[in-house]
């Protein structure tokens, strides 16, 4: 996979794009169905799986090439330039993506092994991104890995394939190789040598190109540099590394200075990072527009700072181009309007503040069993087609589904289809059906009234319950201030009621825990903005564990507040509360719906769900919970990129929860430190659910005699674990009669 084919790239030019393809990637000049297929290369949203989410993109997807009947899986790596000082480096050098190309192809003639190049293309805007394009290595394993473990003392465990003194060694000779040629790599580092697989003979490819300098001879200072970057912190590990490249080893003085370069380096790479976030906070304050990925469009020129929203369809969500400042300036004029609600809501608020602060630690001297149940899934628009969608709700035993309709686009077809296919099947399905607004429908009374007036006519036959609104305290969704959600939901509701006489309100949708614009909300008073049931978006993905405390509650203890609120609020009839929204965003680039900071990976969000379930419902603190959604990129329970829709472990995770406890009675159980768990009974069946929330393996010994295990997953397990740890575990124990 070293060699390189003959012969000059051949250019290409769009009205927005130009780029050069290698030689033997097609089979003539660049044409029309060419400009399709690179337009398709080059949009994030036709990735089948993302590899790397930081400063680049990178993310996998399929390119027919020359001669090859069939696709071949390629990378394509999308870098921004979206500051100054990349702007003015690509000014004088050229866009990180050509730097990239050019010099894979001459490391290739040179026989230095690096995935085959393909194509490059860039912005003709000198601010826009730039894509490189080259065959992907299949299963490669970055050296990052294998170094945390070797790091660490855990490399023979995870890596049984690999002997590491000499893996170090050839990693050495690499680097020695490229000095020999006159390589100036510049970010040799560990997550840019790739194995083609886990064992010491694996063959090793260089990546992330962009940096390198071609010399007829480097310096010393150059070369001592260049291997400074890899990480191999033990002392013999370094050794071994070294004498790959230099078998006689290093000269004392050039061995001094190496050790010099290399703890420099790790200094840096630490003090970077706060520094980094700082400047991020700082310009999201003061730029005129905030950072998006680069697939995400500009505001109208002109617009105001309440009109600088665009929609995102990769996140499935409107993004803000408003900057903080700009935002905080409509704030500070809208004082008056956010004041108000909030000090007619003050004293209230501090009750169920207080009132939930009780029922928390009731709940932990007293626990009582309560009805699992309410455990639902959410669907967007657009997210897969009906029938399998129908499918999956089917195989993950649900009994009630939300369908979110964005009203600004009309009653979206192939939701309306859904809600009718599950209406006529023979397992009744709950339904509750949510009217999301943007900012024309908030400026728009009679336009909103008359899509509500639609929607609810089309979708009354299939159930009774309506959800007015999405997030009012987000001003994406073009909500500024409190009077215009309640515009919303006073016609909203009055045009369900009227629709259908028995409907069921659900309000206000409130995201994250805010408790203060949740009860700014629904004490207005007034008969006309008075609905059934609170509805909350409660994602606590920002404080990572769903046990993890925020404004000194932990996930039960904000559930008993928004249950207070909804008991003394009175525009809510019932006291009844709902959590319509939850999920953990997956680090899948721009599909994430929020940032890196708080992205997990996908066996953190099944264990994170599974968790959320039990605290939220076994606690009978939550009436439901719904996941948002099923079927999406960066957060849902299946991917439907690619062929057909995967499962994630997040999906078989919440059908292994309803399979194991749908229609249990479910009671808290004291624990001892450091573990949480609870009983579930059901036709002479008791499981218990136990989990080590801090991640750390905790010892657990169940008090009765086990029948069997079973993972998160439903996998079964052929002896109880010696230690436990993030994700659940199912005990099926032998059951007694209660004392």
């Amino acid at each position: 996979m070293t060699g390189e084919a003959e012969g000059p790239e051949r250019r290409f030019e769009f009205d927005d794009l130009t780029g050069a393809v290698a030689p033997g990637s097609v089979d003539a000049e660049p044409d029309a169905g060419f400009r399709d297929t690179v337009r398709r290369l080059l949009d994030p949203g036709s990735g089948r799986r993302s590899l790397h989410w930081g400063r680049s993109y990178l993310y996998e997807a399929r390119w027919r090439l020359a001669a090859q009947e069939a696709e071949t899986a390629v990378v394509v790596k999308q870098f921004r330039h979206d500051d100054l000082r990349a702007r003015l480096r690509r000014r004088r050098r050229g866009s990180r993506a050509r730097l990239s190309f050019r010099a894979a192809r001459r490391l290739r003639r040179l026989g230095i092994p690096t995935p085959e190049p393909l194509l490059y293309a860039e912005s003709n805007s000198i601010g826009g991104p730039a894509w490189y394009v080259c065959r992907l290595v299949p299963e490669a394993l970055e050296l990052r890995y294998v170094l945390r473990a070797l790091n660490a003392g855990t490399a023979a465990g995870q890596f049984p394939g690999i002997h590491a003194p000499t893996l170090l060694r050839r990693v050495g000779a690499l680097a020695a190789e490229l000095h020999r040629h006159g390589v100036w790599f510049r970010d040799l580092t560990s997550g840019n040598v790739l194995l083609s697989e886990p064992t010491t003979d694996a063959e090793l490819f260089l990546v992330d190109l962009n940096r390198a300098r071609f010399r007829r001879r480097l310096s010393t200072s150059q070369r001592l540099r260049d291997l400074s970057r890899m990480p191999v912190l033990r002392p013999e590990d370094r050794a071994e590394y070294l004498a790959g490249y230099r078998p006689a080893g290093l000269p004392r003085l050039q061995r001094i200075w190496f050790e010099i370069c290399h703890r420099g380096f790790r200094f840096k790479l630490g003090s970077k990072q706060g520094a980094r976030r700082g400047l991020r906070r700082l310009a999201d304050l003061l730029l005129p527009r905030r950072r998006a990925h680069p697939h995400v469009p500009d505001a109208e020129r002109g617009a105001t700072a309440t009109e600088r929203t665009v929609w995102d369809p990769l996140t499935d969500q409107p993004h803000q181009q408003a900057t903080r400042g700009q935002r905080l300036g409509v704030r500070l004029r809208d004082a008056g309007h956010h004041a108000r609600p909030l000090l007619r809501s003050a004293i209230p608020l501090l009750r169920s503040l207080a009132e939930a602060r009780s029922a928390r630690r009731a709940l932990d001297r007293a626990p009582t069993p309560v009805p699992f149940g309410g455990l639902g899934v959410a669907v967007g628009p657009g997210s897969a087609p009906v029938a399998s969608l129908a499918g999956a709700i089917d195989d993950l035993r649900v009994d009630t589904v939300l369908l979110r309709f964005h009203l600004w686009r009309g009653v979206d077809p192939g939701l309306l289809e859904l809600a009718q296919t599950l209406r006529r099947r023979e397992r009744p399905v709950d339904l509750v059906f949510q009217f999301s607004q943007d900012r024309s429908l908030v400026r728009d009374a009679g336009l909103w009234r008359r899509r509500v007036e639609e929607a609810a006519a089309a979708l009354a036959p299939c159930g009774r319950r309506f959800l007015i609104g999405q997030a009012p305290n987000r001003s994406k969704w073009g909500v500024w201030r409190p009077g215009d959600y309640w515009s919303l939901l006073a016609a909203g509701a009055a045009a369900v009621r009227a629709q259908c006489p028995d409907a069921c309100v659900l309000a206000p949708a409130v995201i994250d825990f805010e408790p203060h614009a949740t009860a700014g909300l629904i004490h207005s008073g007034l008969p006309e903005r008075r609905f059934d049931i609170l509805a909350s978006q409660l994602y606590v993905d920002r404080r990572g564990a769903p046990e993890n405390r925020q404004l000194g509650f932990d996930l039960a203890g904000k559930l008993a507040v928004l249950r207070s609120l909804a008991r003394r609020a009175p525009d809510c009839a019932s006291g009844r509360s709902w959590v319509t929204e939850f999920n953990w965003p997956l680090a899948e680039g721009p599909h994430a719906p929020a940032g890196r900071d708080v992205a997990v990976d996908e066996d953190a969000q099944a264990s994170y769900l599974v968790r959320y379930a039990l605290e939220a419902l076994g606690s009978g603190l939550a009436e439901r919970v719904y996941w948002w959604q099923l079927a999406a990129a960066g957060y849902g329970l299946l991917d439907p990129r690619g062929d057909g829709l995967r499962q994630r472990p997040a999906y078989l995770a919440l059908r292994q929860l309803q399979r194991e406890l749908a229609g249990a009675e479910v009671l808290r159980l004291r624990m001892p430190s450091g573990l949480r768990g609870y009983r579930a009974l059901r036709e002479e069946r008791e499981i218990r659910i136990v989990w080590a929330p801090g991640g750390r393996g905790r010892p657990y010994s169940p008090q009765r005699a086990v029948r069997a295990v079973r993972d998160r997953d439903g996998r079964d397990l052929e002896r109880v674990p010696a230690v436990l740890g993030g994700a659940p575990v199912y005990f099926e124990c032998e059951t007694r009669a209660p004392a």
